[in-house]
């Protein structure tokens, strides 16, 4: 038995379009167990794994979708451990990624996503970072607070075009960030919103090519409590399928993604786990759909 996402392969096989990464990384003691969750992602995966023993292709099946990773092609890159994030800079400088392969980075709580974008940025010269999320995470305490300030940090790479907040919400947030960010130019969609500005969104990601990242916490708790920043109410994980289909669809292209923020030593671990699981899935789906879909226009 393969220790990997899905039971895939450790290393490419042919031409895989995606590359599972774990990220074992926690900035905060307050936030220990999220180093952990890339392993529990993959330990969780293995129920929807091939039943014969193979890796590919994916034999997931849903009677709302039908095989939902049909022609999908992966592997798993194994994981990228640090105890600092200059450590961290250092060791995702070293992954080489097939052409046109698109990265799912899982684990790590969402200071890792800086390390991430700047790493995206030595392949692309142009890019938006849209953030699912309850928080803006633009506060000013890089040093102190790198979770809560990773937007801020990302928002100083070159090649970062803007910064999306999609889906803030909750009394955790900063007036004073949220206004700095967008006085940078950044777009932000409070919960609230998104019914009234989402197809402005979708029109404004037609030609921009995109990298995701997803907080845990952007889910209502309901469907995730298993991470260190929940909030009350929120999307449901139907809801969030569709936002997720939707942008997927609409962006030129998918550069990288991220999961992160997911603590396995948290209450409703499982249940939690098995919702990003699936999340990533999904995501591998509609972008595979998205490319064929291009193959045949």
């Amino acid at each position: 038995m393969r220790n990997t996402f899905l039971e895939l392969e450790s290393k490419p096989i042919g031409t895989e379009e995606f590359c599972f990464v774990g990220i074992n990384y926690c900035s905060a003691d307050y936030l220990l167990g999220v180093e952990k969750a890339a392993d529990k992602v993959r330990e969780l995966s293995f129920r929807y794994a091939n039943a014969d023993g193979s890796s590919l292709p994916f034999k997931v099946y849903s009677p709302e979708e039908g095989y939902i990773l049909k022609d999908t092609t992966a592997y798993d890159l194994g994981n990228v451990c640090a105890s600092s994030l200059e450590e961290l800079e250092t060791n995702l400088s070293k992954l080489i990624f097939q052409t046109g392969c698109i990265p799912v980075f899982v684990g790590g709580d969402h200071s890792v996503t800086y390390e991430l974008a700047k790493r995206m940025a030595v392949d692309n010269e142009e890019f938006v970072v849209l953030q699912f999320d309850a928080h803006s995470d633009f506060i000013d305490e890089y040093e102190e607070y790198p979770h809560g300030s990773v937007m801020n940090e990302t928002c100083k790479i070159p090649q970062v075009s803007k910064i999306i907040h999609f889906g803030i919400r909750g009394n955790l947030n900063c007036e004073s960030a949220i206004s700095k960010s967008r006085e940078k130019g950044n777009m932000v969609i409070p919960y609230v919103e998104i019914p009234n500005r989402f197809n402005n969104l979708l029109e404004y990601l037609k030609d921009k090519k995109l990298y995701i990242t997803f907080d845990t916490d952007f889910l209502n708790p309901i469907y995730a409590p298993a991470t260190n920043c929940l909030e009350p109410g929120g999307p449901s994980y139907e809801d969030t399928l569709k936002y997720l289909k939707e942008i997927i669809k609409s962006c030129d292209e998918i550069i990288g993604m991220d999961f992160v923020e997911y603590n396995p030593t948290c209450e409703g671990a499982v249940f939690t786990g098995t919702t990003i699981v699936n999340l990533i899935m999904e995501a591998m789906s509609y972008v595979t759909i998205k490319k064929k879909s291009y193959l045949t226009t």
